[in-house]
């Protein structure tokens, strides 16, 4: 523990584990976005992990196919294609979750997960690069990439982004009248039918803004940290975002701090195992920690719509 509390207070010392930090966080603002949009709507998107992954490899095939064009345009259009895609593959859910009543939560996560070996076959076939011995496609022309702000670190203009990105989302939830029929629709979905809201306007569109900040996510990691998309790069940025918008309460304003905080301890945790040459992965310890700890709210809501108090109370009177 002293090893991981002086790591702690050294990220804000370095230069490359302090820029390491933003950088994160930033992935996490608009990955956790994602999630409290889809938290607000009433349903939980656990396709991130696929979602951002499937934005990552577009970006670096498009960046990778357009390497002649104007980097602005091209840039563009690879983070339009990614949302795009990755909007599209959280829709897919809606729509089964309107015309068939399937549980948006599960179809979401099954999606994923036949998304993210789909996406390593073909890295490790078709696309993957002949030049590297890394399982990825090439990398990305220098002029795509996202510069750095703070050298050595991965830190670039993206984390600024991210923060209009949660601000604008903060405008959108609570100061829009879309928004508030989100929030509404989201807590008592039959009182938002009562009134004349669209389930299906609102349903379709949450799933794919969702999906699409997932893929914008991607697109971010790929331009602007890693430079091409490698085997497995999404790793735990859909489970981590989930616990920044659960710690945030599904607030986009309170993201921003949240992020920070989830980067600052995972940041730390690495540095901790990377240098203490630990045998398990610490930061993924933290991460069922603190998932475990967020989510008993959760948990107590849905045994409370559920009548779980009510039975328990009637037992014991009986």
């Amino acid at each position: 523990m002293e090893l991981f509390f002086t790591s702690l207070a050294s990220i804000f010392s370095t230069p490359y584990y302090f820029g390491l930090m933003l950088n994160t966080a930033s992935l996490f603002m608009t990955a956790a976005l994602s999630a409290a949009i889809c938290i607000k709507s009433g349903e939980f998107n656990l396709g991130a992990e696929g979602q951002i992954y499937a934005g990552g490899f577009f970006t670096a095939i498009t960046l990778s196919a357009l390497k002649n064009c104007n980097p602005f345009l091209s840039g563009s259009l690879c983070f339009l294609i990614s949302a795009v895609v990755s909007g599209g593959i959280a829709l897919i859910s809606a729509l089964l979750k309107k015309y068939r009543n399937a549980s948006f939560l599960l179809t979401s996560f099954i999606i994923s997960a036949a998304i993210v070996p789909l996406i390593d076959g073909l890295i490790a076939g078709p696309f993957r690069s002949d030049s590297v011995n890394l399982l990825s496609t090439a990398f990305i022309p220098e002029k795509f990439r996202f510069k750095s702000i703070l050298q050595p670190s991965p830190l670039n203009a993206f984390f600024f982004s991210a923060i209009i990105f949660c601000v604008a989302g903060g405008f959108l939830i609570y100061k829009t009248s879309y928004g508030k029929k989100l929030c509404i629709f989201g807590k008592a979905p039959l009182f938002a039918r009562y009134s004349g809201f669209s389930d299906k306007t609102i349903l379709f569109s949450a799933s794919f803004i969702s999906g699409a900040l997932n893929g914008i996510t991607g697109a971010a990691a790929v331009t602007g940290t890693y430079f091409t998309c490698h085997k497995g790069f999404a790793g735990a940025f859909g489970w981590n975002a989930l616990s920044v918008a659960m710690i945030a309460g599904s607030n986009p304003f309170l993201i921003i701090p949240s992020s920070l905080f989830l980067s600052t301890i995972l940041t730390a945790a690495d540095k901790t195992s990377l240098f203490s040459r630990s045998g398990f992965d610490i930061s993924s310890m933290i991460q069922a920690v603190i998932l475990f700890l967020i989510a008993i709210p959760f948990t107590k809501n849905i045994t409370n719509k559920i009548g779980f108090n009510r039975f328990v109370t009637f037992r014991g009177q009986k």
